[in-house]
């Protein structure tokens, strides 16, 4: 019956709003010189007017019909879908993303019926900017037994935490429905202290962005230089503070701890956010630890053609990935695209590493919890030193 409703209430949204009037809320400007006619076609652009992102539209008469694909990402859909991948920029909160989804949807058309009545984490699904005064903020160093409890079922161990401290907090919602104390990462600009957002992790395997978290030109940074952008040697990328503090954990003995710099981009990045980071640090190697599914392949993609100064369209197909920068243009199977890969053909210069986990894992804190992509026996090189010390400290017990 539920399903069934949502269906209806799609259906009833997607007549008063199309995939157009989505894309213009998030800042796309149609493309007139791409012409007009069964499709249209709608660019985003950053601050210095560079084109950061391009999507097609489908029966641009016909909202209830619409459809889209990116150029520049492997995935499309319709309205609906284009708010999913969206939904931290629409300033709406909730306990799933059902509920931030409808919140959306009375927003887009100011009809309140779309809004439920269910229970929620939040009493409000209101357009927020960020407000640090709603949350109680505790040292995660003075609560170290209650944050270790987010990081055990994660296999992040004591040591790796206690590295990260000065980088995370636990935090209450003071306007929350239900006063949880969630794990925070603060999302601060390089080079400022000023806190402009949350990543919220809490139990039962919740995740989210605090209301208003400015995900335009802040993000989780962990940087261990001091303060000292000129020294910084590599700054690494990811999906998650998780994944960024499981990477520390399997890697710290390659790793040089005091020129590092730990970035967690929350998922999908804004030009400007990568920018902003690259530029404050200057001197330094830029890593791709994006997760190893298609989406984390294709961030690690559009971060080269970023870092690059240049557009690449990135047109998928059932099997088949197609890369086009100006004349030139690759093909690849899905299955062998690789940044490397699309640079050496399209012959690109380097401004990107890459260090993704075993091609086994999804991400860097599957590795840590040993829970490879398929339901395979796998043990990584780091896992077989950590069953062995183990073994050695039973033995001396």
């Amino acid at each position: 019956k539920e399903r069934k409703e949502m269906f209806e209430d799609y259906k009833a949204f997607k007549e008063k709003v199309g995939v157009d009037d989505v894309a213009s809320y998030l800042g796309y400007k149609l493309d007139r010189k791409a012409g007009i006619g069964k499709y249209v076609e709608y660019n985003l652009r950053d601050g210095r007017g560079r084109k950061t992102d391009s999507i097609v539209i489908s029966h641009p008469n016909d909202k209830s019909s619409q459809t889209y694909f990116h150029r520049n990402e492997a995935s499309g859909g319709d309205a609906i879908s284009l708010i999913r991948e969206n939904i931290s920029s629409f300033g709406v909160t909730g306990s799933s993303e059902t509920d931030m989804l409808r919140a959306v949807m009375s927003k887009l058309t100011s009809d309140d019926s779309f809004v439920t009545k269910s229970e929620d984490r939040y009493n409000e699904l209101k357009p927020q900017t960020f407000d640090i005064a709603r949350f109680q903020m505790e040292s995660a160093a003075e609560h170290f037994n209650a944050v270790m409890s987010f990081f055990r079922g994660r296999s992040i161990d004591e040591e790796t935490v206690g590295t990260f401290l000065p980088f995370i907090m636990r935090v209450t919602d003071t306007e929350a429905q239900y006063k949880y104390k969630d794990l925070a990462f603060p999302y601060t600009r390089p080079g400022s202290e000023k806190i402009e957002g949350f990543e919220l992790r809490g139990y039962n395997n919740f995740r989210q962005k605090a209301p208003g978290t400015n995900s335009s030109s802040a993000a989780w940074i962990a940087d261990f230089t001091e303060e000292q952008p000129d020294n910084t040697r590599n700054v690494y990328f990811f999906e998650s503070g998780y994944d960024a503090m499981a990477f520390y954990q399997v890697n710290k003995s390659r790793l040089c701890l005091e020129t590092s710099v730990f970035v967690s981009t929350g998922g999908t990045f804004s030009s400007q956010q990568v920018k902003g980071i690259t530029d404050y640090y200057p001197q330094a190697r830029y890593w791709d630890c994006f997760d190893n599914d298609m989406p984390g392949i294709l961030y690690g993609i559009r971060m080269e053609a970023l870092l690059s100064g240049q557009f690449i369209n990135i047109i998928t197909t059932d099997d088949t990935i197609i890369f086009q920068k100006g004349a030139d243009e690759v093909r690849l199977p899905k299955g062998e695209v690789t940044l490397n890969k699309v640079r050496e053909k399209l012959g690109m210069d380097r401004h990107v590493y890459v260090w993704k986990a075993p091609k086994a894992f999804k991400d860097w804190n599957d590795v840590t919890m040993n829970r490879p992509m398929k339901d395979l026996p796998v043990k990584t090189k780091y896992q077989r030193n950590e069953n062995l010390r183990e073994k050695r400290r039973k033995s001396t017990v």
